[in-house]
């Protein structure tokens, strides 16, 4: 596949203005592009695929052409694709691939970062260790991590940490990338350096417990990465293992995999449950034909069919549709760290920064995955997958 970007690091030494460090790796396309292409920013912990053979993949005998499908007046899919900086997209229908592309320079082998998306398969091992007795959704976090008690994450249930109905507030920090709730974790986890004069958590541990009460527990929707890791610690303390070997045990190894998964960990070793998986575009299919299909894929059934249809079911749009996210995500609703569309095809998705998706409708047996390098604040792409939905059904 012919690359759509120059590789601008193919001298060595690279020059010192082409370098991606943790003080740049957002500020630009380019570097954008670096970070969601390699893993070197941080530590990685491998989710492993198994010892086994890959499951096949069925290819359609015709491609879609991508440049048939109109989004509006202006647009087709393919422009939509180029326009948001896409690394690699994948479409599945009824069992086979119809469309398989890679972009930027991205190679089929390489792990992707998910960012957020990694926080839906927190949500299933969630789910299955309830399922198991492991553990209560309707217990409050501190009743499993007492370092929590008399915090605000502290205060929420399992369930209510599941749906981000857990508002709570951090301190603000200045950092060269901005100001805010959300900027303390990108410290803690160390994905940004500690800038100078910061009296902040400087690590996960830390940042869960710096969080203060805000509004009452389950009375509004408010989306933000402290409660995703709040119930990563939460099942290592349950169980004693890690999340990426909760993900390996559970999951990955099981689907028949081609490649090794990746966890990012925060500077102390913790694995980055609110947006530190990266995977490779293949695979993610597996996983998403897995869901599609009702938990069973590769001769098994990897997760009950009830668990996959308590994330169907979705949680109420109310409280989304009386949140910041209004404008993105009309309609729809957040439960088990899954976006549930509540459109006529049954559609839900994993969702991460920088426009990755895994999107999921099991009335048309459909899957569809994206990969990007998009820097743009705003999330794109229900439309989108609606519409490519919608010309596969004709």
């Amino acid at each position: 596949m012919q690359n759509l970007t120059t590789n601008k690091m193919q001298a060595f030494p690279p020059n010192s203005a082409d370098i991606v460090t943790k003080d740049n790796w957002f500020t630009s396309k380019e570097n954008l592009q670096g970070y969601c292409h390699t893993g070197e920013l941080s530590p990685c912990r491998i989710i492993w695929r198994g010892n086994h053979k890959p499951s096949p993949l069925s290819y359609a005998n015709d491609s879609l052409d991508l440049a048939n499908i109109i989004l509006n007046k202006d647009e087709n899919v393919l422009a939509y694709l180029k326009r948001t900086n896409t690394d690699a997209f994948f479409v599945l229908h009824k069992g086979k691939v119809v469309y398989e592309n890679y972009f930027n320079g991205y190679k089929s082998y390489q792990p992707h970062a998910l960012n957020s998306a990694t926080k839906s398969f927190v949500g299933l091992i969630v789910s299955l260790l309830a399922d198991e007795g492991i553990l209560d959704l309707n217990k409050k976090a501190s009743f499993y991590i007492s370092e929590l008690e008399g915090t605000g994450l502290g205060e929420g249930t399992i369930q209510q940490l599941l749906d981000m109905q857990v508002p709570v507030k951090y301190m603000e920090a200045n950092t060269p990338m901005g100001i805010g709730r959300g900027t303390p974790i990108f410290i803690a986890s160390g994905s940004m350096p500690k800038p100078d004069n910061y009296n902040g958590p400087e690590n996960l541990y830390e940042f869960m417990i710096s969080s203060k009460k805000d509004i009452s527990p389950g009375t509004i929707f408010k989306y933000e990465n402290g409660q995703t890791e709040t119930l990563g610690w939460i099942v290592k303390r349950l169980t004693g293992k890690n999340l990426a070997e909760l993900i390996q045990e559970f999951i990955w190894s099981k689907l028949g995999t081609e490649e090794n998964a990746l966890m990012h960990l925060d500077q102390i070793g913790t694995d980055i449950a609110s947006g530190g998986m990266r995977a490779t575009l293949r695979d993610l299919v597996r996983f998403g034909h897995m869901m599609c299909n009702d938990g069973y894929y590769n001769s098994q059934q990897i997760i009950p069919e009830h668990i996959i249809r308590e994330i169907q079911k979705g949680g109420n749009p109310k409280y989304l549709a009386e949140s910041t996210h209004n404008y993105y995500f009309s309609g729809s609703s957040y439960h088990n760290q899954w976006w549930v569309s509540h459109d006529r095809y049954g559609g839900y998705s994993a969702r991460g920064k920088f426009d990755q998706q895994i999107y999921i409708s099991s009335k048309t047996d459909t899957v569809i995955v994206k990969l990007s390098s998009y820097h743009s604040p705003k999330p794109e792409g229900i439309d989108a997958y609606q519409v490519i939905t919608e010309f596969l059904g004709k």
